[in-house]
C-alpha cells in the first residue's frame, strides 16, 4: 500500500544525483565516497545513515543530504519519507528525525554538515544535541569541527519544487552556487557552510 496523499517527487531522485556530482568532483567536493539511495525503504535508509556515521574517526567530514518528503507527527516531530511511508503509520514506516540525532551523536566525527530539502526541514534542529560543548552553528567550516545544519525550509515552512525544472528550487541553487563559484561570497576560493547558507 502506498500512500497516495504522498505525491512523487521526481526532482528528489534528481536531487540526489546533482549533490553526488559536485560532492565526487574533485575540485568541489572532492569526497572519496559518496552512497545515494534513490527513493529507498525505510529500512536501507536508516541502515545506511547508521554506516555513515558509525566507525568513523575524529577528523572525518561526514555529510549527509535529503531530497524528499518531510513530515510530521502529530506531535510536531519531523520525520523523513521513504517509498513506502504511510502518514497513518509514519512511526514505522519513515526514518524520524530523532534516529539521525542519535546515530549524530554516537559518531566519533566531529565534522558533521546536514543538508535538507523537505518541508518543515528545520525542525531538524530541534532535539539536536551538541558534543564536547561545540554548538550546533552553520558557521562551522567544513575544515573545523562542530555540526552545521542547512535546511530549505523552517520548521513550519514548506519546501518547493519548480515547475519545469529538474530540481527543487533548494538544490538547485545549493549545487549552482557550487558548480560556478557563485557561493563563495567573500572570495577567499573556499565555500564554506556559511557562504553556502548564507548564497542559497
Amino acid at each position: 500500500y502506498i500512500d497516495q496523499s504522498l505525491k512523487p517527487l521526481p526532482a528528489a531522485t534528481k536531487d540526489i544525483q546533482a549533490v553526488e556530482t559536485v560532492l565526487r568532483y574533485p575540485n568541489m567536493g572532492g569526497f572519496d565516497d559518496v552512497q545515494i539511495l534513490p527513493n529507498p525503504e525505510r529500512q536501507l535508509m536508516e541502515e545506511s545513515i547508521e554506516a555513515l556515521f558509525r566507525s568513523r574517526s575524529r577528523d572525518d567530514v561526514l555529510l549527509l543530504y535529503f531530497s524528499g518528503h518531510g513530515i510530521k507527527d502529530d506531535s510536531g516531530k519531523l520525520y523523513f519519507a521513504t517509498r513506502t511511508t504511510r502518514k497513518d503509520a509514519i512511526r514505522s514506516t519513515a526514518v524520524s528525525a530523532s534516529f539521525v540525532h542519535e546515530v549524530m551523536n554516537d559518531s566519533r566525527s566531529k565534522r558533521q554538515v546536514v543538508i535538507l530539502d523537505c518541508c518543515f526541514s528545520g525542525a531538524f534542529a530541534k532535539g539536536m544535541r551538541t558534543k564536547d560543548d561545540q554548538s550546533v552553528d552553520v558557521r562551522a567550516q567544513l575544515g573545523g569541527e562542530g555540526r552545521a545544519l542547512l535546511t530549505s525550509s523552517t520548521a513550519m515552512e514548506y519546501s518547493f519544487e519548480q515547475q519545469g525544472q529538474d530540481l527543487s528550487l533548494y538544490t538547485f541553487h545549493l549545487v549552482n552556487g557550487i558548480w560556478t563559484g557563485e557561493a563563495d561570497l567573500n572570495r577567499d576560493g573556499w565555500i564554506s557552510v556559511l557562504d553556502l547558507y548564507q548564497y542559497t
